[in-house]
């Protein structure tokens, strides 16, 4: 049951996610490049925001010698602990961008 309402909000925080990057991008006039759907573009800026932040932090672990572990269990799911922490700051960065655009 625990691992269902966790899927339900990882699915409501992507959704929350993608949407708030469409709100933010239609508020910017200028972008570099014509993309045929706000949701395409979100999500592709999702992603390599996400790559990105994961190879800073593979980068980070390696250099100051931290043994990450390859997988580790969440509920029932093996992952890459740093995939996974990547991802979630992704996913939080447009939310609280829009928090801050408001105060």
């Amino acid at each position: 049951m625990f691992s269902i309402i966790v899927l339900l909000l990882l699915f409501v925080l992507i959704i929350w996610s993608v949407r708030s990057k469409i709100y933010i991008n239609q508020r910017r006039k200028d972008l570099p490049e014509v993309i045929s759907s706000p949701v395409s573009q979100a999500l592709t800026q999702l992603l390599g925001a996400a790559g990105g932040i994961y190879l800073s932090l593979v980068m980070l672990a390696s250099f100051l010698g931290i043994n990450v572990p390859d997988k580790a269990l969440f509920l029932q799911w093996s992952i890459d602990p740093l995939a996974f922490f990547s991802i979630l700051i992704t996913l939080l960065q447009p939310l609280l961008m829009r928090v801050f655009q408001k105060i």
